[in-house]
């Protein structure tokens, strides 16, 4: 797997995670703050990574992985969507589906850029601690798939637990692949990211 091109620190990491903690709960707490995860994920990266960071934000290399991770993940998604029915749960749907659509759609790109700034943030910021890829992606998306624990929240502490690891975390699973084998361009992860929402709004 390809080494990590980024350094950090333990404290930087941590000043990261504060700015995370705090547009993640700007956007559960306020309607309007649908930008907080953008921008505090932006200051995040800067603190966390700056100026090793910016190599993240060149152009991604075998593009035909991110049309092969939106059908993975939709793959994914049916069989998994198949169990929870034959097994009896009840997961919540997307809350985003009841919103209205143009502002929703308008603002997607940037709030899903803030997520790949988070997801690829732990990423990243474990294999600079010297963590290998494999425990820094399954902390990426244990994270990552916890993060969405409320939107989902469907009266069960154990289903909700289950939806948001076994759906956005294994989603986080992909994204964090295409990110690394497109040449470590977060560009690539966040366009899959966008279409698989996209996607999901539409079926």
């Amino acid at each position: 797997m390809t080494l990590t091109r980024f350094r950090t620190s333990g404290g930087r990491l941590f000043m990261a995670a504060v700015l995370m903690i705090i547009g993640y709960c700007s956007l559960m707490l306020f309607e309007w703050a649908w930008w907080g995860i953008l921008v505090s994920g932006i200051f995040a990266w800067l603190i966390a990574f700056n100026p090793s960071g910016k190599a993240a934000f060149s152009r991604p290399e075998h593009v035909w992985l991110i049309p092969l991770g939106v059908i993975l993940y939709f793959g994914v998604s049916m069989i998994v969507g198949a169990w929870a029915n034959a097994v009896g749960l009840k997961w919540a749907g997307s809350p985003a589906a009841a919103q209205p659509l143009f502002p929703m759609l308008a603002q997607l790109p940037f709030m899903l850029m803030g997520e790949e700034l988070l997801g690829i943030g732990v990423l990243e910021g474990a294999r600079a601690r010297g963590w290998s890829w494999l425990p820094s992606t399954l902390l990426s998306g244990l994270i990552f798939g916890m993060l969405h624990f409320l939107d989902y929240w469907d009266g069960s502490v154990a289903s909700t637990m289950l939806h948001v690891l076994m759906l956005q975390g294994v989603a986080r699973l992909i994204l964090n692949r295409i990110y690394l084998h497109s040449g470590q361009s977060i560009w690539s992860s966040w366009l899959a990211h966008v279409l698989i929402d996209l996607l999901a709004f539409a079926i």
